[in-house]
């Protein structure tokens, strides 16, 4: 492989990551364009690497030396390509050295490839950003406003890359939580399966992943207003420690009574004397899985115990020693279940 190929690693890394100036974008560009060979692998980099998103997921990770250590590798097992006809078979060595080693990359970087998905597409509005996250890590996105998101599991969102100067509009499929900067003039407007929720400056969750097409808004912070999308006359505004709940018939609020509700960000559980139907139905929503037991004497046991940043397999492990249970995966479900079952 050619040495410039390897050098032009270091920008490739910053472009993607969203940290290169318009000067250096143009020197990327210029290597790109150079010949056929430098547009196959800029192009084929950006399909494998992109989704990493260095610029948010590794804010905690020594992320020079990890691509050094990859520039370094690629360049040991393309070195023997130089004695042979480099033109065909760089293309055909490169391409699978940087997808092992981009795999490597991201082990050592911790993050889980494909967790996050970004795409681009226009519209008549312009160009629209989607975020999906698919693993069960929360995703932190920062919009163009600078108002913050963290992504559930199995969520996405999508909004403009330039916010209209009369609103922020986003739209959002599943759960989030949003942290918006405050600004008067541009209420910040979530569109969500049958609900809008309005805001100018405030923290909430919203939950529209519930079934039978629900959607809920629990505050932390600020006023937020939960409406019909289309139907602003039926609406109703949410207090801090409140929970707002949209259905096909009507828009309720009441006093929050679930103090797991944000679990699936915060990472903390608390049960306090919550008998064992609870508990599962707490950790099946805060981790995504699908844990059930069809003994009601289990069910109706009551349970005690904080967990912090914990896995469910661990949690699960102390649940068993404590009632004398034990799981079995049936058809991709978790099952508790009594010894002699």
């Amino acid at each position: 492989m050619k040495t410039n190929n390897i050098e032009n690693w270091d920008l490739i890394a910053r472009y993607y990551s969203d940290e290169c100036n318009q000067e250096e974008i143009k020197e990327l560009f210029e290597w790109r364009d150079e010949n056929k060979e430098n547009q196959l692998l800029f192009n084929q980099v950006k399909k494998d690497l992109e989704i990493i998103n260095l610029n948010k997921s590794m804010n905690k990770v020594n992320v020079d030396l990890a691509w050094e250590k990859l520039k370094n590798r690629i360049q040991e097992d393309n070195e023997v390509l130089l004695e042979a006809d480099v033109k065909e078979r760089n293309i055909r060595f490169l391409f699978p050295s940087i997808l092992k080693y981009a795999a490597a990359i991201i082990v050592l970087l911790g993050i889980g490839f494909f967790s996050t998905k970004v795409y681009q597409k226009i519209s008549n509005k312009g160009m629209i950003i989607e975020y999906a996250s698919m693993s069960d890590q929360g995703k932190e996105i920062v919009l163009p406003d600078g108002s913050t998101v963290i992504l559930n599991a199995d969520s996405k969102i999508s909004f403009p890359d330039v916010f209209a100067s009369n609103e922020r509009r986003v739209e959002l499929d599943g759960e989030a939580y949003f942290d918006v900067t405050e600004n008067p003039n541009q209420p910040f407007i979530i569109e969500t399966n049958d609900a809008e929720v309005k805001v100018l400056g405030t923290s909430f969750n919203v939950n529209a992943s519930i079934p039978g097409n629900l959607v809920e808004v629990f505050v932390e912070t600020g006023l937020v207003q939960l409406s019909r999308k289309n139907n602003e006359k039926e609406k109703i505004l949410i207090n801090p420690g409140d929970v707002g709940i949209l259905n096909s018939t009507e828009i309720v609020k009441d006093k929050n009574n679930d103090q797991n509700i944000i679990a699936w960000k915060t990472r903390e559980i608390v049960f306090r004397e919550d008998n064992l139907d609870q508990v599962l139905k707490t950790l099946n929503k805060t981790y995504k899985t699908t844990i059930e037991c069809e003994s009601q004497d289990i069910l109706k046991l009551r349970y005690t115990s904080t967990f912090r940043d914990q896995n469910i397999d661990s949690i699960l492990n102390v649940i068993c020693l404590t009632f004398n249970l034990k799981t079995e995966i049936i058809n991709d479900k978790i099952y508790l279940m009594k010894y002699d079952s």
